[in-house]
């Protein structure tokens, strides 16, 4: 039983990986860590050139970390709230779907009452058309093996979009109702310092 947890655990992270896009960043932090060792040997590591592809690679470790880049004010906000022990799975899915935002260089947590009208019509719409699928497989002349074997067929095709679908949906809701009050104590907290620093630099 366990081995058969552990197996679907695999394959769900593998689908995650896949719908994610996490494959497409790490691509590209690959090509940022060559562009960075680059311009470090031609360059060195104080010049203007290095400084711009360090923030380059940092933000693409951050994707691969996360499942997608994001400006620095929200940067800021999530890793701090990994640091204070928030699930990594919840601000993985909610930087996925940009969740976490900025306006006027302010972080702030979005909720979206259509998100979850349309995440609750695409469940049910999903759901019926695959009961249907089933209902002809079962219905449609043939042999027993044939129908069970297109039943699977049908299960296997459906739980991989099912899979994926889920990752910008009713998973990523989810996360924002578990997380969310604590992303908005570290939005404010990231907020107010940011102001306290700009405050100081405007007195200089």
């Amino acid at each position: 039983m366990t081995s058969l947890r552990r197996c679907i655990t695999a394959i769900e992270t593998g689908l995650d990986e896949v719908f994610s896009g996490r494959w497409w960043w790490r691509a590209c932090r690959y090509v940022a860590e060559r562009r960075l060792e680059w311009v470090l040997n031609q360059f060195g590591e104080n010049s203007l050139a290095a400084r711009r592809e360090t923030e380059r690679y940092r933000r693409m470790q951050f994707a691969v970390t996360f499942w997608r880049p994001a400006p620095s004010p929200v940067r800021q906000v999530v890793l701090r709230a990994r640091q204070a022990g928030v699930s990594m799975s919840d601000l993985q899915l909610i930087v996925l779907n940009t969740d976490v935002r900025t306006r006027s260089n302010k972080a702030f947590v979005r909720r979206s009452v259509l998100a979850r009208a349309l995440s609750a019509t695409m469940a049910t719409v999903v759901g019926v058309h695959w009961f249907l699928m089933y209902v002809l497989a079962v219905t449609a002349p043939g042999p027993i093996w044939l129908k069970i074997l297109v039943i699977l067929g049908i299960f296997v095709v459906y739980a991989t979009l099912y899979r994926g679908w889920s990752l910008y949906a009713y998973r990523a809701l989810a996360a924002v109702d578990q997380s969310g009050k604590q992303l908005d104590q570290l939005c404010s907290q990231s907020n107010s310092g940011n102001s306290a620093k700009l405050h100081q630099l405007n007195k200089i």
